[in-house]
This record gives C-alpha cells, sequence and structure tokens, in this order.
C-alpha cells in the first residue's frame, strides 16, 4: 500500500508525560484514513513511555511504526530518524499532547491533491491564528516570489501543516539535532523551498493549552545556537541573498527580539548579567548591523520597545539599569 501521509510525533527523551502521548496518539489514530501511517520516533524514551507506545505498535502494527534513536539525539534527531525512513508523499509533525480534527487527514490531502500544493495549511487554536490566517488566505493568488517573502516572515505554526516529502529529502533539509528550539527556523527554511501554498481556514489542529514548555536562562544559548544554523542554512541555499529583508526579519524577530525579552522574564532582576546583554548585542549586529532599518521590524513594533532595542544596542550596562525593576517585557 503506497503511504500518503507521514503523521510524525517525535519524543524527547525528558519527555514523559504518558496521559498526554496517549492522548496525541488516540487522536491521530481517530484521523486514520487508508494510506497514512503514524510515526512515532523517540530519543531514548522512558520506561513508562516506551511501555506505551510500544503498546500501541503491538496493537496496531499496520498503523503506527515505532522508531528509537540509537543515541541521545534531541527531539530533532528523532524527527530526522523519522523523516529518514518515511517512504510518504506527505508528512507532518505533532507535538504530545496536542490533537488533530478527526476530519484532518481526509480534508488536507483532499486540498493537496485538488490545488497542486506542496504545503498545505489549516487553522488551529493558537493566539496568532487570526493574524495568521488573514495572510494565508491571500496566498494561493501571489506570484510564487512575493509568497515565498511572505512565508519567510509569517510561517504561522508548523505542526498546522502539511508538507511534501520531497521539501525536505531533495533539499538536505534536516532538524538541528541535540539543540532546543529544534523546529525554529525549520518551519521557514521549508516554506521557502515551496512552491504553491494552500490553505483551509477551517480549525483542524489544537495545541495543548497546558503544555507550555518553561524556558530557562541556560536554554537561550541553545536558541542562539539554532538561529546561528538557521543563518547559515539561508546562506548555503541563496535565500539569504534573494529574501534578505526578510531573512533579517525572521532573524530579529526569532534570535534577537525572543531571546531579549526571554532573558527579561525568565532571570531576576538583580541575576541578570551585563555579558549576557553583551554577547545578544554582539550576535545581532555580527550578523545585521543595520536591523533597526528593516521595515519589516519598523512596521512590527512600537516604539516603547523599539527605543528599549536602541538603548540595548547602544549600551547594554544603561539597557540593564533602566529594565532592573521589570518583571517582564511585553511585545507582539
Amino acid at each position: 500500500m503506497d503511504i500518503k501521509l507521514s503523521i510524525i510525533i517525535a519524543l524527547s527523551d525528558t519527555y514523559t508525560d504518558v496521559g498526554k502521548i496517549k492522548k496525541t496518539i488516540d487522536s491521530t489514530l481517530e484521523a486514520y484514513r487508508e494510506g497514512t501511517e503514524i510515526v512515532i520516533s523517540a530519543d531514548i524514551p522512558s520506561g513508562p513511555v516506551k511501555e506505551l507506545i510500544s503498546g500501541y505498535s503491538e496493537k496496531y502494527p499496520d498503523i503506527i511504526k515505532l522508531l528509537f534513536t540509537s543515541e541521545r539525539r534531541g527531539k530533532g534527531g528523532a524527527y530526522n530518524l523519522a523523516l529518514r525512513s518515511s517512504e510518504a508523499e506527505w508528512v507532518s509533525f505533532m507535538n504530545a499532547g496536542d490533537t488533530i480534527a478527526p476530519s484532518f487527514v481526509k480534508a488536507m490531502l483532499k486540498k493537496a491533491e485538488e490545488t497542486g500544493a506542496d504545503v498545505v495549511g489549516c487553522a488551529n487554536d493558537s493566539e496568532d491564528n487570526e493574524s495568521d490566517a488573514e495572510i494565508f488566505k491571500q496566498l494561493p493568488d501571489m506570484e510564487e516570489d512575493e509568497m515565498k517573502a511572505i512565508l519567510i516572515v509569517n510561517p504561522g505554526q508548523m505542526e498546522s501543516k502539511i508538507f511534501k516529502r520531497s521539501i525536505f529529502e531533495k533539499n538536505g533539509l534536516w532538524f538541528p539535532e541535540k539543540l532546543l528550539f529544534e523546529k525554529l527556523g525549520i518551519g521557514r527554511l521549508a516554506l521557502s523551498e515551496a512552491e504553491k501554498f494552500e490553505y483551509i481556514d477551517e480549525c483542524l489542529y489544537f495545541f495543548d493549552k497546558d503544555n507550555k514548555p518553561s524556558t530557562e536562562e541556560s536554554d537561550l544559548f541553545e536558541r542562539l545556537d539554532v538561529m546561528t544554523f538557521f543563518i547559515e542554512e539561508c546562506f548555503k541555499r541563496e535565500i539569504l541573498e534573494e529574501f534578505p529583508e526578510e531573512v533579517e526579519a525572521a532573524f530579529i524577530d526569532d534570535m534577537y527580539m525572543k531571546t531579549l525579552f526571554t532573558y527579561i522574564a525568565v532571570t531576576p532582576g538583580a541575576k541578570r548579567k551585563k555579558s549576557f546583554l553583551e554577547m545578544l548585542q554582539n550576535a545581532i549586529l555580527d550578523c545585521f548591523p543595520e536591523f533597526e532599518t528593516n521595515p519589516y521590524y519598523y512596521e512590527k513594533y512600537d516604539d516603547d520597545i523599539k527605543d528599549l532595542v536602541s538603548l540595548h544596542i547602544e549600551s547594554p550596562g544603561k539597557f540593564l539599569k533602566t529594565v532592573k525593576n521589570f518583571d517582564s517585557l511585553e511585545i507582539e
């Protein structure tokens, strides 16, 4: 039987919530259609997790494919193992704890077949869905370059999409391994390789609202590593040359802005370090020294936020003094 769609559920070695894993697998089984496979790819799972997913694999041997990494490779390694093991025409990616509508598989594949798209997205229940939907609904009528430019800046949620597997295989596009934030940038890279994008304005993907992983200060160093990976991939694939403002905007948002403001949120005032702020200052200026003139950045953030950013770039020490009594800084 030809496999049309692999639904990939990747589990990191630290994930232990068997209840949420069960909820996700049950959801995919409810959405199952002939020609679908459910791939559970686990990075050295714990005892209870391994017992649970092995039980599902034994019960549904023709539907569920179970994969284990031979060494710790992180969630990115689990995704790569699943991609390299899949022979499906299409792939999708799910987080443990999330669910899909029973009509997800049928609706997404139908849209793909009817339109000839190589990426199909659907509405989801995230806070950003409304603004994302307004953008995505306009894409089918755009020229390819205009579509790619918009998707590099506004990729939306990677989970509520299905991708032609060839986008990854033919372009040698793989998730960074042994790092947190493994999907950061990969969605943008995959969309930049797409030729046609279609969208279903119906909520078919549901995020686990309780599954909000806490970010610690030490995790932010890995965010920098992942975004370095993103820039290197953009350079190698000539995406940086073709879409310089869009790649810069993505780097500003995902690496610089979210790292800066998350650092303030997770690190108490007395423990904030000038050295970290200097490192972040150097990271953005080394890549994009004129980033404050980027039109996407200029339009997206309000003046108060941009004033704080300018202060950080001018003097991390002055910035540190200014925000010392702030518990957090909100950005859109």
